[in-house]
């Protein structure tokens, strides 16, 4: 089987995968025009920088500046930077100052926006920072290191951090947005978990930051957003006992997908904090009626487990089933990639997508419900458009505990995310899938809070400076202030800088 991104697994749960494979290639210049040649830098510019900086400047980016969502293959840097310490990554910045080029830097590849690549500047490829040391209940980790890489070195030690699923991401563009997963429950977001951080600021300093030094820093890296506030070099997490959990798997008829929504409200964010779930309605690829089903994670027994689920069993035609295993099995599980292996864990699974977030600080009432639902089968009836999906994930618990004020991550009082997905393959496709994601999203607005997940996020949100960050947006402002006055690390939803 394919190596399977979290998205492409949850979607695939819901019988949604894309093309049946999980890969979806799509020539995007078709689906996203990006212009003219990109904005130059001068051979003079160029022949400094490769002086500054110890790795290859490859010249120009093209391919080797590829991310995960092909709809952004059409950006093309005037450079790529395969940046290889800390020190490269400072004398980079000093050098886009000095020229006034703009610097975007990429570990993993999977901002939803495109926002690890330019069209209009310089790229910072840290994929060479990926190191991962465990000691002493941290971990230390490089900004490139993959979640799956990550999430193996720690079991092998019993222990784990909280983080999301799909296994090429790379650890610190998930930390800095938030980060959650089927431990966040127990253990919390990632950002609620770090401890300290190496960042390079625009002015090109190197600075350490953890609760007792550079406090607004530390404050603003978790849950402020990657690239806000400087280049993160290094990254250092509590680690958690972690050597066992339970899981199950749940799927009703989807002529009762409105009382399974309901029973999955009431119940999933109000369990114990042990347990995680995600509930997903999802089109199956092919003739026939949508799916609707729930997955979970529960640091318990199988027999407490099967207990605790019986308010999602009480619908009509349930069908449940449960198991237990060691916690890097159920990493693998979650990644989709537990049959393929580690091997197949790091194929190249790129893929066409178009996404959207929200969050619910109430239950949806039958409207809403039937609105989801409608949806759904709207997607359902053309299935050579491409997969689509509505991924509700449950909060409460440690993702609640903290006040909205205690970090950057706003969103502590919600009751569940939910996430509006479609995968697709060329033009016309492409261009069905954003209208449904759009017209989903659209539909269901007298329901949600108004606020959305930053590491969900959508070039098209209107008000995203409010729907991500909330509250804590004034603070974020005057410490990009003082960090970059001069707004040197910028993208379309760049925090700006206090006036």
């Amino acid at each position: 089987m394919p190596a399977l991104d979290r998205r492409q697994f949850l979607v695939g749960s819901a019988g949604a995968l894309c093309a049946g494979s999980g890969r979806c290639p799509v020539r995007s210049d078709a689906i996203l025009p990006y212009g003219a040649e990109p904005a130059g830098v001068s051979r003079r510019a160029l022949r400094e920088l490769r002086a500054a900086v110890t790795g290859r400047v490859a010249v120009p980016g093209g391919s080797a500046a590829l991310v995960y969502n092909t709809r952004f293959d059409g950006r093309r840097p005037a450079a790529v930077v395969h940046v290889l310490d800390t020190a490269d990554v400072a004398a980079a910045v000093r050098w886009a100052n000095r020229f006034d080029v703009r610097l975007v830097a990429r570990s993993g590849g999977h901002s939803y926006a495109g926002y690890c690549t330019t069209g209009d500047g310089v790229v910072l490829d840290l994929s060479r920072l990926r190191e991962i040391r465990v000691s002493g209940g941290r971990a230390t980790l490089g900004p490139a290191a993959e979640l799956i890489d990550v999430q193996r070195a720690l079991t092998r030690r019993g222990v784990t951090v909280p983080s999301g699923s799909c296994p090429t991401v790379g650890i610190a563009g998930l930390a800095l947005g938030g980060g959650h997963g089927l431990a966040g429950r127990r253990f919390g977001l990632t950002s609620d978990n770090l401890l300290a951080a190496r960042v390079v600021t625009a002015d090109g300093r190197v600075r350490h930051v953890d609760a007792d030094s550079g406090e607004d820093l530390y404050w603003a890296c978790r849950g402020g957003g990657g690239g806000n506030f400087g280049v993160v070099t290094s990254l250092t997490l509590k680690t958690h006992r972690a050597a066992a959990a339970s899981y199950f798997f749940v799927s009703w008829p989807w002529s009762q997908a409105g009382e399974a929504i309901a029973a999955w409200q009431r119940f999933a964010p109000e369990a114990p904090p042990a347990l995680t779930s995600i509930l997903s309605l999802g089109t199956t690829g092919g003739a026939g009626t949508p799916r609707v089903s729930a997955l979970g994670q529960y640091f318990g027994g199988e027999t407490a487990l099967r207990r605790l689920v019986r308010p999602l069993t009480r619908v009509a035609g349930a069908s449940l089933r449960t198991g237990r295993s060691s916690y890097f099995t159920m990493v693998l599980r979650w990644a989709g990639c537990l049959e393929g292996g580690l091997p197949a864990c790091h194929r190249s699974t790129r893929s066409s997508f178009y996404a959207k977030s929200d969050y619910f600080d109430r239950p949806v009432g039958p409207r809403g419900r039937a609105r989801m639902i409608d949806w759904t089968e709207r997607r359902q009836r053309t299935p050579s458009l491409g997969s689509g999906a509505l991924l509700l994930d449950a909060y409460g618990g440690a993702l609640n505990r903290p006040s909205a004020d205690a970090s950057a991550f706003v969103h502590r009082d919600v009751l569940f995310s939910l996430q509006y997905l479609a995968y697709f393959q060329g033009t016309t496709a492409g261009r069905a899938s954003r209208r449904w994601v759009n017209g989903v999203w659209h539909a269901l607005r007298p329901h949600a809070s108004g606020e959305a997940y930053q590491n969900y996020i959508d070039p098209d949100l209107d008000r995203w400076q409010r729907a991500y960050y909330g509250s804590n947006l004034a603070r974020l402002r005057e410490i990009k202030k003082q960090l970059d006055p001069d707004f040197r690390f910028r993208f379309p939803q760049a925090i700006p800088p206090a006036r």
